[in-house]
């Protein structure tokens, strides 16, 4: 069986889930229920498709070809400059609102399979986009003759080497797949999207349901919609170096880099566990100001603190800030995950790593985000968050708050398995004294103190000694 033949889609992450493209020369199908995204991902797919050099046609049945133009312009796809060159054409096969439809013998798209031969023709088209099928076959005929008659409009693309896409309506998010109920056995590829509400909050999915003679990756992947249109977090990773950094650099707390054996690995995720009031701001801070101070470039999420209050925070136990900032070399952004979601937030950190290119990026605290999503899309934003800093071969530093740090569930096996590293931070009280301590719980590819250090917080960041010792 040969492989194959695919056209890259030019989508952020859909070319990583369908292992590189779209069927060429073969019909792909755009599923989902209303507002799963389906005419903006159709209209990205055009004008990308066009933008690489493939002469594209629009078959414009929902919407009129001059708003499709207007939406694609909006969302930066360059669709009217596409149009300008001879790229891009659209075929207005809309209804007027006010013209009666009449239906009387049977159902045909002979006339519109010429239509398409002769613009893919005058054109010298190489792929099609037609929105939507379901538009399309309404009023709705047989269900015999609606599958003769998608069949026959299909193989006209086949026969004319046309990669194609087609969108549809779905009656259900993971019911069939379109009310058409024609998909299976026509098209090459299925595309599913939705767009779920999950624990009170919109979260959108991506799913490549089929995809015949090719593999792709299984299962739904978070997406989202952006001012450049659609966007896929793939799970997997495609890391931009070969081989992995062996190379190590300062936490900026020197009693932690003792306790690390000379400080953290390269393209690591660090994360620092404990209650509140145990010291992760604090080490979060001391981290994100020694990699400025180096030179490096650090992104720095915060989650719980507005701006001003963590640069006043940080300076009043000096580590001071402010100056880092206006310099260009620590990026401080401060929200609350409820203003947004999980999906966008990924969107921002993959701005950051694509433009700010950062080394050291600070996520302070994940607890801030699992709260304000479901445990899945908490999961998924995790690991497209991992997936993001692999691809960049960037380090990260995650806090979690957790109340109780003798409780085996703390750290949920998804959490585990992310991070290379994991230091525990905790306090006791014993009579009118909190005593903090700090530990090394796990540490990848590296050997790592097993015992438990009294942690100070001081004016300059954090101190360790030993439980009967002197200060470090």
């Amino acid at each position: 069986m040969s492989p194959v033949v695919k056209v890259p889609t030019g989508v952020p992450g859909l070319d990583r889930v369908t292992y590189g493209g779209l069927p060429k020369g073969r019909t792909t199908l755009i599923t989902g229920k209303s507002g799963a995204a389906k005419s903006i991902l159709a209209l990205q797919l055009a004008s990308n498709f066009a933008r690489s050099g493939l002469k594209t046609v629009v078959l414009a049945v929902e919407e009129a070809p001059e708003d499709l133009i207007d939406s694609g312009d909006s969302l930066g796809f360059e669709t009217s400059a596409l149009v300008a060159r001879g790229m891009l054409r659209f075929a207005d096969l809309t209804r007027t609102p006010d013209t009666t439809t009449i239906v009387t013998g049977d159902y045909d798209v002979g006339a519109m399979v010429h239509r398409v031969e002769m613009v893919a023709k005058e054109l010298g088209a190489q792929a099609l986009v037609l929105d939507s099928a379901t538009a399309l076959f309404s009023p709705r005929p047989s269900e015999e003759r609606l599958r003769s008659q998608f069949f026959h409009l299909v193989d006209a693309f086949r026969k004319h080497a046309l990669t194609a896409v087609v969108t549809a309506e779905a009656p259900d998010d993971y019911g069939p797949r379109t009310t058409l109920g024609v998909e299976d056995f026509v098209c090459d590829a299925v595309l599913v999207l939705r767009n779920l509400i999950d624990n009170e909050r919109r979260r959108r999915t991506i799913e490549v349901h089929k995809y015949r003679r090719s593999a792709h990756q299984k299962g739904e992947y978070p997406c989202t919609i952006t001012n450049k249109g659609l966007i896929v977090f793939p799970f997997g990773t495609q890391p931009s170096r070969e081989s992995a950094e062996t190379s190590r650099f300062s936490s900026g707390f020197e009693g932690l880099d003792s306790m690390m054996s000379g400080g953290w690995l390269r393209d690591s995720i660090i994360m620092a566990r404990g209650p509140a009031g145990s010291g992760k701001t604090t080490l979060a801070g001391m981290y994100a100001r020694a990699g400025a101070l180096r030179g490096e470039r650090v992104a720095y999420y915060g989650f719980e603190e507005t701006r001003p209050m963590l640069l006043r925070n940080f300076a009043s136990i000096g580590l001071p800030m402010d100056e880092l900032v206006q310099q260009g070399q620590l990026l401080l952004e401060c929200r609350y995950p409820e203003a947004t979601s999980p999906e966008d937030l990924l969107v921002e950190l993959r701005r950051s790593l694509e433009e700010f290119k950062p080394s050291l990026i600070v996520l302070d605290s994940i607890s801030s985000v699992s709260h304000s999503t479901s445990p899945r899309g908490f999961r998924q934003f995790m690991v497209g968050f991992a997936s993001l800093v692999r691809d960049h071969c960037r380090s990260a530093l995650l806090t979690q708050v957790v109340s109780d740090m003798n409780e085996d569930k703390i750290v949920v096996p998804f959490l585990s398995t992310i991070a290379d590293a994991i230091i525990a931070l905790d306090y006791q009280r014993h009579g009118k004294k909190l005593e903090r301590t700090i530990s090394v719980t796990k540490m990848r590819g590296a050997a790592h103190s097993d015992d438990a250090f009294r942690l100070l917080i001081q004016h300059g960041g954090l101190g360790v000694q030993e439980l009967d010792g002197p200060d470090t």
